[in-house]
């Protein structure tokens, strides 16, 4: 995380802006009266909203943490899951 006062961020928002989309980092602006504010892309907060409404799924989170667990062998192969994809379609 990037962080300047609001001051700071007056002379350089362009060059910040750029770096943060860039970079994927948070700016975290300081002001005076301590009512502070972050900036980040877009592609950033989406990725932060998507994350939110997954885990608002009941049982996702631990539904992925069981998948991962599972050794690959006994997955489901790649081949098989196009094969029933072209026959539901």
């Amino acid at each position: 995380m990037i962080e300047v006062s609001v001051n700071e961020l007056h002379k350089t928002l362009q060059h910040e802006i750029h770096h943060c989309i860039e970079s994927h980092q948070v700016l975290h602006v300081k002001q005076s009266n301590g009512e502070n504010f972050v900036i980040l892309s877009a592609v950033d907060w989406r990725s932060i909203e998507e994350t939110l409404f997954l885990n608002q799924m009941p049982h996702l989170v631990e539904s992925i943490q069981t998948a991962a667990k599972e050794p690959l062998s006994e997955g489901t192969q790649l081949e098989d899951l196009e094969k029933k994809r072209l026959f539901t379609s």
